[in-house]
Parts: C-alpha cells; structure tokens; sequence
C-alpha cells in the first residue's frame, strides 16, 4: 500500500466527496452551536430553546446517514473476515456474492421502509420547528439507496474491471 509523502501525492477527492463532507463537517458545526447554546442557557438562565433540541436531532440523523455513505465508499465498514481469511479464493469469491446478494435484499427492503417512513412524513410535522417528518425519514432512503448503488458498483462493475 503505498502512502503518500506529500499532499501532492494524495489522491484527489472527487467533487461529490468534496461536498459530502462539506455537509458533514457544516452539520457538525451547527449541532456544536445549537447543543452549546442550550448548556449555556440552561446554565447560566436557566432556560433553553427546544427548537436546537430538534434542530440538532435532525442533523444528527443526517450527519450519521451521511457518514454512513462516505464510509461505505471507502469500503472501511467494520468486517468479520475470520472464516473469509481461512477459505480458498473461489471459495472466497462465493461468499462474496453471497454476501453482496444478502446486502442487496437488506438495503432493497430498508429503502421501502425509508419510502413508506417519506410518503407518511409528507403530512406529519415536528412537533416545535414544524418541518415535515420525511425530511428526517429521507436521510434514512438517501442512504441506504446510495449504499444499494455503491454496492451494485462494486459487486457487478469493479468485479468485471479486475477479470480484463
């Protein structure tokens, strides 16, 4: 594996890349902000504003879908490879698209549920902001269809590009 020396060396991130953790690291800082203020002003007032109570909760559940994806893009996700180490290469490969079929059903049946979780969201709204609840369930479809896609990428289209 070979590390870069200097920052010149390092690969360049894509643009989308550039953007997803723009957004994580923006989320991030707003959460900061909203979940300070309210220490502060239940410390030192004594009260607080439940609108950065939902606030941050909504950026939490973003940031978490969000990273989610990044990492899943990376292929850093934690692995159980115990028994995977330990079989020959077809058999290695076998378990593969067992596992990448597994992961397929999974996500497929978590993107229904986050759709359903989207349509009942379009009329139900947060009890202090007043936001639509399927911006919160979209997080959840926005992840698990991005991670369906980097899936079907990597299972069909890199298997194919390592075989020529």
């Amino acid at each position: 594996m070979h590390i870069p020396e200097t920052p010149a060396d390092a690969p360049r991130k894509p643009l989308i890349r550039k953007a997803a953790e723009a957004f994580m690291a923006t989320t991030l800082a707003l959460m900061v902000i909203a979940v300070f203020s309210n220490v502060v002003l239940r410390y030192a007032f004594g009260t607080g504003l439940v609108i950065y109570e939902e606030l941050s909760r909504l950026l939490f559940i973003w940031l978490v879908c969000m990273g989610t994806v990044v990492t899943a893009h990376e292929k850093r996700h934690l692995s159980f490879d115990l028994l995977v180490d330990r079989v020959g290469p077809r058999t290695r490969t076998a378990m593969g698209a067992l596992a990448a079929l597994i992961s397929a059903i999974v996500l497929g049946m978590v993107v229904k549920g986050a759709w359903d979780q989207v349509i009942a969201g379009l009329h139900s709204y947060s009890p202090v902001i007043g936001y639509p609840l399927a911006i919160a369930a979209a997080a959840t479809l926005f992840m698990a269809a991005s991670m369906e896609i980097l899936l079907f990428k990597q299972a069909i289209l890199d298997r194919r590009r390592d075989r020529t």
